[in-house]
């Protein structure tokens, strides 16, 4: 069993995605993962695990704002503004608009913690600031041709 965080910013994060913020504390303090719903206040953009940790420290090189991201087993999950998940598209990546879930360890559970193979690279902070799409689908066409050699 985890500790689960009743930290302000945890709370505010639950509430403003329109989460079960009860079923949501119970599954942490369960160490479970709690579903929490895509498209209220962000969207998500899923990259796969290799690109996603380079676009990631391509981020952190521009000291472009980056909001929370969620490492899972084979993905990178960046969160950005509600409604801007319907312009980003690129290859192998997917987006996750209202009506989506993620599975979610408890804000506290940041690398190299993992519950479930499930770590925050950057964790929900309150107030909820989120990744620029635009600066994010930068930095991943610039990962992808750096994986192809090209020097972007």
């Amino acid at each position: 069993m985890t500790e689960t965080t009743t930290a302000p910013a945890a709370l505010t994060w639950l509430t403003e995605a329109k989460a079960d913020v009860r079923g949501a504390l119970a599954a942490w303090d369960r160490g479970d993962l709690a579903p929490i719903p895509v498209g209220h206040a962000w969207d998500v953009v899923r990259l796969p695990q290799r690109l996603g940790w380079l676009t990631i420290r391509r981020l952190r090189a521009t000291h472009a704002l980056l909001g929370p991201v969620l490492h899972t087993e084979t993905h990178v999950l960046v969160l950005i503004p509600p409604g801007a998940a319907g312009s980003w598209a690129a290859p192998q990546a997917t987006t996750l608009v209202r009506g989506d879930y993620i599975a979610a360890p408890d804000p506290a559970t940041t690398a190299p913690l993992t519950l479930r193979a499930r770590s925050w690279i950057v964790a929900p902070t309150a107030p909820l600031l989120l990744t620029d799409p635009g600066a994010l689908h930068t930095a991943y066409t610039d990962a992808q041709q750096a994986i192809k050699g090209v020097t972007p």
